[in-house]
């Protein structure tokens, strides 16, 4: 758990300075050397700040669910086929299902029991664009489990799979809230989203799961398609670092479009010749 907590932290100082190198600067680098102490700096600066308590809200329920969004967080690590014997999950494909699911209900109730027409708004615009993700994305781990008659996620060396792979990389990006698809990060234009009214170890919370939730779908997608070697998981990584600097945000009509439409009929037929050569 700690060096998954280290890991998010300094993923986020790599964005920030992959960021500064698009843009011919350099990243943070004052509080230490290349700016190793940043992440730590930044999360002690976060906690030190006043905990805010809307007004007529409920504590337990409204802090509760920044606790239980970041407690999926671990949770989908546990689906990753790792080489120790002590760790395994043979539901693997289905868990990540349910916990995509969950991820969606956290996002809608956070921005409901902030009781804030902003956070509320904000909450319901992510949900949308994320349900009709969760069709396509549910019919890809339904390919994945044909192909493996298993419900277990392995290690894949297949080189046929990787016609699905763009398809798949877009619907990571919609599950993930990053460019082209950050319609979360177009309301911090305004304001701020479901998140608003979140701050200090809430927000902190949040946050955390973010990024770690950029780190473990990194790592699932170089396990899916390339072996999960760690080298493929820092370029996935990168990769979509590079997207948010180079691509403009789409509208949400045409992310409609392209879910319903293009990856739909993608993944169907992707379904049929799966089930046809496995299976039949």
């Amino acid at each position: 758990m700690f060096f998954l907590l280290q890991s998010v932290a300094y993923f986020t100082l790599l964005e920030r300075h992959l960021l500064g190198l698009s843009q011919n600067r350099f990243g943070p680098k004052k509080t230490s050397w290349y700016g190793l102490l940043q992440p730590i700096v930044d999360g002690v600066k976060l906690l030190k700040k006043e905990q805010i308590l809307i007004f007529n809200c409920t504590p337990r329920v409204f802090l509760g669910i920044t606790v239980l969004n970041f407690g999926l967080f671990y949770l989908e690590f546990l689906t990753l086929p790792y080489p120790f014997q002590f760790i395994f999950m043979n539901w693997g494909y289905l868990l990540i299902i349910l916990l995509v699911g969950i991820n969606l209900l956290c996002v809608l109730l956070g921005g409901v029991y902030s009781k804030s027409k902003y956070a509320y708004l904000g909450g319901m615009r992510r949900v949308v664009a994320r349900v009709s993700y969760e069709v396509t994305f549910n019919l890809n781990m339904l390919l994945f489990i044909i192909y493996h008659k298993s419900y277990r996620v392995k290690n894949i060396r297949n080189v046929g799979l990787l016609i699905f792979l763009i398809a798949f990389f877009i619907r990571v990006l919609v599950e993930l809230s990053r460019t082209p698809f950050d319609y979360s990060e177009s309301e911090r234009d305004l304001v701020s989203g479901f998140n608003t009214e979140y701050s200090r170890a809430s927000f902190v919370l949040l946050f955390l799961k973010e990024y770690g939730s950029l780190l473990f779908f990194s790592v699932f997608t170089s396990t899916l398609f390339f072996g999960g070697y760690f080298i493929i998981t820092v370029f996935v990584f990168c990769f979509v670092i590079i997207l948010r600097r180079r691509l403009p945000r789409l509208r949400t009509d045409v992310t409609m479009r392209l879910i319903w439409l293009s990856l739909f009929f993608h993944i169907s037929v992707g379904l049929y010749c799966t089930f046809y050569m496995f299976v039949l």
